[in-house]
C-alpha cells in the first residue's frame, strides 16, 4: 500500500514539471543568423571634379574645289591698244584676252560671315600676236608670244552672307591676292634707225630689218628681243557676288561673278562642310 502511494506521487510530479513554462535562455541558439555588419559608402568630398562639358563649335569649316573663267572685253582693251578692223590689212589682228583658273579653297563660316582662303593656277588663253599702243606712231608695237606663261594665285576674301532660306543665301564680298609669275612673255620689237639719237640701237641690225620694219615682220626672220619685263609678284583686288546653296550643313555649292585678278569672271565652288 505504501509502495503504491509513492509511485502515484512520482507520476504526479513528473507531469507537473512538463506543464511548467520554460524560462527564456540568455544564450543565442546555434541556428540563429548573425547580423551582417553595415556597409560603409565611399566618402564624398566637396572638391570632387565633374566631367567637363563637351563644347560645340559656333562655326563651320569647308574644304572645296573652285574654278573661274575670265574674259576681258575688247571694248576695254581698245582704250589703250590699237585694234585692226580692216580686212586684208598687213597688220595682224590683236589677240583676245581670256583665262581660266582652277584651285582649292578653305572656308570658315558662321552662316553670316565667311572667310575664304584659296590657292589656284591661272592659265591665260591668249594667242601670240601684235600689240600696239595708242600713240602718234604707227607700227611701233610689239609681237608678244606667251611661253608657258601663267600665274599662281594666293588670296583671301571676306564675304557677307544674307540668308533667304535654310538652304539658300547670297554672298557679297571683297578680298586681296597676289599672283606669282610662271613662265615668260617673249617679245619682238619694231626695227630702229641706227641714226636715231632716241633709239637704243637694240633693233638696228640691217640684216634683220631696221626702221620702219614692224615687229610682226621682224619676228619671221629675227631672234626675239628678250622677254617682256613683268614683276615677279603682282598684287590684285577681288570683288565677288553670288548665291550659295547649303546642303544640310554637309556640303555647299557657290556660284559667283565679279572681278578676279583684274579680269571680269564667272565661276563656282563645291565644298564639303564639317
Amino acid at each position: 500500500m505504501l509502495l503504491s502511494a509513492s509511485l502515484l506521487a512520482l507520476v504526479t510530479l513528473a507531469f507537473a514539471d512538463d506543464d511548467a513554462p520554460s524560462e527564456p535562455s540568455d544564450l543565442p541558439e546555434d541556428t540563429a543568423e548573425e547580423p551582417s555588419p553595415p556597409t560603409e559608402s565611399a566618402p564624398t568630398t566637396a572638391f570632387e571634379e565633374e566631367p567637363a562639358p563637351v563644347r560645340k563649335r559656333n562655326f563651320l569649316m569647308e574644304v572645296g574645289f573652285r574654278g573661274r573663267y575670265m574674259d576681258l572685253p575688247d571694248a576695254i582693251v581698245d582704250l589703250f591698244s590699237v585694234r585692226n578692223d580692216e580686212a586684208g590689212s598687213l597688220v595682224p589682228e590683236r589677240p583676245h584676252v581670256s583665262a581660266y583658273s582652277l584651285g582649292l579653297e578653305f572656308v570658315v563660316t558662321d552662316k553670316k560671315d565667311n572667310g575664304i582662303f584659296y590657292v589656284e593656277y591661272l592659265h591665260p588663253i591668249i594667242e601670240e600676236g601684235y600689240w600696239d599702243d595708242l600713240d602718234e606712231y604707227s607700227d611701233d608695237g610689239k609681237w608678244i608670244k606667251p611661253e608657258n606663261f601663267g600665274l599662281v594665285l594666293i588670296g583671301a576674301t571676306y564675304a557677307k552672307e544674307v540668308r533667304a532660306t535654310d538652304w539658300l543665301s547670297f554672298l557679297f564680298g571683297a578680298g586681296i591676292g597676289a599672283g606669282i609669275k610662271v613662265g615668260q612673255l617673249t617679245q619682238w620689237e619694231a626695227g630702229e634707225d641706227p641714226a636715231d639719237p632716241k633709239g637704243d640701237n637694240n633693233n638696228s641690225d640691217v640684216s634683220c630689218g631696221t626702221a620702219p620694219t614692224p615687229a610682226y615682220v621682224r619676228k619671221e626672220s629675227c631672234e626675239s628681243d628678250g622677254n617682256v619685263e613683268t614683276p615677279p609678284i603682282l598684287p590684285y583686288l577681288d570683288i565677288m557676288i553670288g548665291p550659295k546653296f547649303n546642303i544640310s550643313d554637309r556640303a555647299s555649292i557657290r556660284l559667283e561673278g565679279g572681278i578676279h585678278a583684274f579680269l571680269p569672271y564667272g565661276g563656282g565652288s563645291v565644298g564639303i562642310t564639317f
